[in-house]
């Protein structure tokens, strides 16, 4: 149960994977196994403003000798770390190829935990059930990133047939990370979906 929910300034509704977390936090502790420390966030605009989450056990929640940690992030999944007995030691960080989809079920994600915590190594199998809430946290981090560009939303709201509205035919941007500056890139994005730079 997370008691003190993260996110910027006490807000956690604001975060765009707010109910992935809870999702997540909510399997792992029905388990027994809630993470003795959550940490829920967004990267800075050098990643994209991508979203991320980070569950840790120190060794005092764990079987062996050392903690665990699972990080998420939105575009590339679930990884996991081994820790020593200072949670700083890291022994092996690598992909956790049990969860085959970026937003893997909850339930899913609790039964690799609980391999990982009772006994310290990932289960042989290959899960790729996606949660019932992607497609709307997708969506959400999609949102999230546009404003804090400037930009409006992209999704309209959906018709009496129950399928999204198209705004047109897209638009294609490169951007160079290496010599254009962030007020440049923002400028540029304002242009191309027709929005002003505000002075």
């Amino acid at each position: 149960m997370l008691l003190d929910p993260p996110g910027p300034r006490g807000a956690p509704q604001g975060m765009p994977h707010w109910p992935y977390v809870k999702a997540v936090d909510d399997a792992l502790t029905a388990r027994g196994i809630p993470p003795g420390t959550v940490r829920a966030s967004h990267h800075g605009l050098e990643r994209g403003l991508t979203t991320y989450i980070t569950l840790a056990r120190d060794v005092s929640r764990t079987s062996g000798r050392g903690g665990i940690r699972l990080d998420w992030e939105e575009r590339q999944g679930w990884y996991y770390a081994l820790t020593g007995l200072d949670a700083y030691d890291v022994l092996l960080y690598t992909v956790l190829t049990a969860l085959r989809t970026p937003v893997a079920d909850p339930e899913r994600v609790a039964d690799v935990a609980e391999e990982l915590v009772r006994f310290r190594r990932v289960p042989d199998v290959e899960y790729r059930e996606e949660w019932d809430g992607a497609r709307d946290v997708r969506a959400a981090a999609d949102d999230f990133r546009r404003s804090r560009l400037g930009l409006g939303p992209r999704r309209l709201p959906e018709d009496g047939a129950g399928s999204e509205k198209k705004t047109g035919n897209g638009v294609q941007l490169t951007i160079d990370t290496q010599a254009d500056t962030y007020e440049q890139a923002v400028a540029a994005l304002r242009a191309a979906y027709g929005r002003r730079s505000q002075a």
